[in-house]
């Protein structure tokens, strides 16, 4: 490509780069100019994160994931304890033991170390898969809520998590309320 194509590019691209700036600026001004989108639309937007913390459905998951996950946390927190347990007992003997016992010792701390943070990985692992699979499961029941209320209350458009909502078009408590009866 030659030095003046790529001038013929940059022009191009900023002569398309100006006209996109144009349109929005024409969007912004007609609605400005005494349009009302809330006259003619019926627009909520909902708080996503809020609904996942506060919503009955979202703190049950929570609660059962929590249960499923607890005696794996228990067990792996005990065998935690146990090698802190044998590393100081190793510590407190190392002067009398011979050094061969002392190296096989510390090969066995090392393996149940190791062994330890694998299924620390390992459960994380699953109980984000499990995480994930649970909010799936209630985003999923969130759109049909969300679908059935657009419907029924006449909504021409629901948003989620806008940078700056009036609490006149902010539908979460009613989002809530609704995906807590479905």
């Amino acid at each position: 490509m030659n030095e003046s194509s790529v001038i013929a590019s940059k022009r191009s691209i900023q002569r398309t780069s100006r006209l996109a700036a144009l349109r929005a600026l024409a969007v912004i001004v007609g609605l400005c100019s005494g349009v009302s989108l809330a006259d003619e639309y019926k627009i909520g937007v909902i708080n996503t994160d809020r609904i996942l913390r506060e919503a009955s459905p979202a703190k049950e998951a929570a609660r059962k994931i929590e249960q499923e996950f607890q005696t794996r946390d228990t067990a792996l927190t005990k065998q935690e304890q146990e090698l802190r347990d044998l590393v100081s007992r190793a510590e407190r003997d190392a002067a009398p033991t011979a050094e061969a016992d002392r190296a096989a010792r510390q090969r066995d701390i090392e393996l149940r170390g190791r062994e330890i943070e694998r299924q620390r990985r390992q459960l994380a692992e699953d109980l984000k898969t499990r995480q994930f699979d649970e909010m799936s499961r209630i985003k999923e029941r969130l759109d049909a809520v969300l679908t059935k209320l657009a419907k029924d209350q006449g909504y021409d458009l629901i948003l989620q998590d806008g940078l700056y909502v009036g609490r006149g078009v902010d539908i979460t408590d009613i989002v809530i309320k609704a995906l807590e009866g479905h």
